[in-house]
């Protein structure tokens, strides 16, 4: 497969210009490399990425193409080199969960044809599910999988329906139109969180695009068998370049429309949980009339109120935790609980910051009982660029820091009517119902010397867990600072991202055997000593950890 994919690549950017060549490419297997950026994009916010992605429904066509090519020739006995090829095609563009899965349905629909037994599509979608996840169980999370399977249940459930209701459109682009609706509704949730868009214009932007993708593989494919003749290959991939240019046009001029690609920074699992909880009565209720039509109904509004209540009510009134937030190379972490939530640092992103909080906090809590600005760098106040919740009070160290960010960053929250107060080691006070015991930086440390002023303290839950927030404070600073623990850390963000070791002397004082380890970063090694059971941002994603 690897040799053939090479091969036919070669070919494509003798015969084409770049970037049909690339477009061709990922139309037929699947592998879009060289795509330009401004073209992708298009693709993404119209919904046509998937002709870049070796899909079933390409599977589907070559299947459909195989099979009509062989049959005249070897009548029955084309069955099983159809068979062999389509499982060949899936290995070439990369066996794909969506390709393998097209090609197990395939292979399955023309065995039973050839065996001259009945097919029946749940029977074979359950079947090469469940082959699938024997073979690989891991393939339960990925989202290839997971898209391509959810995708096709609602197209056989949901197309034929549509289709009825829409047959005002001409033929030729009514069933496309109708599939991408139909594939539209069943995937949304987990479009919504893995790929944090969706496109209304994709119904419309397939429906033009979609009646020619045969025609494209057919020729992309034949193109491939003109490797030996160049110049026939040239001018045979004239037509081809026309069509590709059209799919081209289509999506550049439908991604201008207003609105064609919505933003979902977040899609929460309770969101998703709620939305099927409705989708799969409503489908159910659109098959049956009379009471049962009415119960569905009712289970189909009364589900998602359930489980959207229950979420928020839990969102209100959960226990205290602090939430190391995945912003990339910099520190976010919000102390949450049930009497207000203070944010320290904000991350080197405001687009960042601002999702994260959208996640963590509920859609009414807008306000902060705190926000605490712990250093001067980037990493730390970047994120406050343009910061619009209100907070209570800004905390800053009582050093005077050089840099002007982190400056700004506090005369804005207080534009906004936050009082601005200077902490120093040994002062403590009770914020949202948490102790702060302040540990750095002392009196007097020297401002103008990195790491040696910053910000660190201890924050207490009320039963007692605490989480220790050193900010960057260098080796030295962290000395000094064991000296005001009051009691070892529950948790420990480690200061500048883990990249060099803790203070012996805070190590002894901070550090408990049952003390967990935690480090926002965006990549790279921890610095050496630092056990694996180290929890990563840049590996776990946003840490929550229970107070």
């Amino acid at each position: 497969p690897g040799w053939l994919r090479a091969r036919y690549t070669a070919t494509l950017n003798q015969a084409l210009l770049p970037p049909h060549s690339a477009m061709l490419l990922g139309v037929v297997l699947g592998i879009h490399q060289g795509v330009p950026a401004a073209l992708q994009n298009a693709l993404i916010a119209t919904g046509l990425i998937h002709l870049l992605v070796l899909s079933g429904l390409k599977v589907a066509v070559f299947a459909r193409l195989v099979q009509g090519a062989l049959h005249p020739l070897m009548g029955r006995n084309a069955t099983w080199p159809a068979v062999g090829l389509i499982a060949l095609y899936a290995m070439v563009g990369g066996a794909t969960p969506a390709a393998v899965r097209a090609a197990a349905m395939g292979g399955l629909a023309i065995a039973a044809s050839h065996l001259g037994r009945p097919t029946h599509v749940w029977t074979s979608l359950a079947l090469t599910a469940a082959a699938m996840l024997g073979w690989h169980p891991e393939l339960a999370w990925d989202v290839g999988f997971q898209l391509s399977f959810a995708g096709t249940a609602a197209i056989i459930l949901l197309t034929p329906p549509i289709t009825e209701r829409i047959g005002f459109i001409p033929h030729v682009i009514r069933e496309p139109f109708a599939v991408t609706c139909a594939a539209q509704v069943g995937t949304l949730p987990m479009m919504a969180t893995d790929f944090h868009v969706l496109s209304p214009v994709a119904p419309l932007a397939n429906a033009l695009t979609l009646p020619i993708l045969p025609v494209i593989i057919a020729c992309g494919l034949l193109l491939g068998t003109l490797s030996f003749v160049p110049e026939v290959a040239r001018v045979a991939a004239i037509p081809i370049t026309g069509l590709l240019a059209y799919i081209e046009q289509v999506a550049y001029l439908l991604a201008r429309v207003p609105a064609a690609a919505l933003s979902i920074p977040r899609f929460p699992t309770w969101a998703g949980m709620a939305y099927y909880s409705a989708l799969g009565p409503a489908v159910v209720a659109a098959n049956l009339a009379g009471r049962r039509r009415a119960l569905a109904i009712a289970a189909a509004v009364l589900a998602p109120a359930l489980i959207s209540g229950t979420a928020l009510a839990l969102w209100a009134s959960s226990t205290p935790v602090a939430v190391v937030m995945a912003v990339g190379d910099g520190q976010a972490v919000l102390l949450r609980g049930p009497h207000g939530a203070i944010l320290i640092d904000g991350g080197p992103s405001p687009a960042k910051l601002n999702d994260e909080l959208g996640l963590q906090l509920p859609p009414w809590q807008r306000n902060l009982d705190a926000i605490v600005i712990t250093a001067p760098s980037l990493g730390h106040i970047g994120g406050f660029a343009g910061f619009d919740r209100r907070a209570r009070t800004v905390f800053v160290p009582g050093a005077g820091l050089s840099g002007i960010a982190w400056r700004t960053a506090a005369l804005e929250a207080a534009a906004r009517g936050a009082t601005v107060q200077r902490l120093s080691a040994g002062q403590a006070m009770d914020v949202a119902g948490f102790h702060l015991q302040v540990v750095a930086p002392e009196p007097g440390a020297p401002a103008e010397q990195p790491g040696a002023a910053y910000l660190g303290f201890r924050a207490v839950a009320p039963d007692g867990r605490s989480f220790c927030h050193l900010s960057d404070l260098d080796p030295d600073a962290q000395a000094i600072a064991a000296a005001r623990f009051q009691g070892p850390c529950s948790y420990l963000l480690l200061p500048d991202r883990g990249r060099s070791k803790l203070a012996p002397e805070l190590e002894r004082v901070a550090v408990a055997p049952s003390t967990q380890l935690i480090a926002s970063r965006s990549s790279g090694r921890l610095a050496a000593g630092f056990p694996p059971s180290v929890l990563r941002t840049d590996q776990e994603g946003t840490i929550t950890l229970p107070l």
